[in-house]
Order: C-alpha cells, then sequence, then structure tokens
C-alpha cells in the first residue's frame, strides 16, 4: 500500500484545521519545514497524506489561536 493511498486534498486539509483554505498550499509552496517531508504532492490538484495531515494538526493544535 503506497502513502497515496488515504490523502486529502490541500484545501480540505486546510478547511479540516480551521485555516484559509489555501494554507497547505502556501506552506508547501514556501517549502515549509512544518510539513513532513514527501508527505504533500501537486498531483492534478495538491494533495497531503494522511500521515502528513495528522503531522501538521498536532503543530497546528499546539499553537496558540490566532498563529
Amino acid at each position: 500500500m503506497s502513502i497515496w493511498d488515504d490523502f486529502m486534498t490541500a484545501r480540505e486539509a486546510s478547511e479540516n484545521l480551521g485555516k484559509n483554505p489555501k494554507y497547505v498550499y502556501l506552506l508547501w509552496k514556501r517549502e515549509s519545514k512544518l510539513l513532513l517531508k514527501g508527505s504533500v504532492e501537486m498531483k492534478d490538484t495538491l494533495l497531503i497524506t494522511k500521515e502528513g495531515y495528522e503531522h501538521l494538526k498536532a503543530i497546528v493544535d499546539k499553537r496558540p489561536k490566532g498563529n
């Protein structure tokens, strides 16, 4: 099973995190260290693996609100 068998769009992930719909895209575009290496990839649309989403969610949940 590939890590790409269990994924969501970057937009869905951003919205599930309570962020701007372009949040994951902007992190990816800026090559942010917040993203789990290899967890975001452009296919027909920008995708993030479930593992990458859970990694990012843990970081976002630890941050004070408003950041």
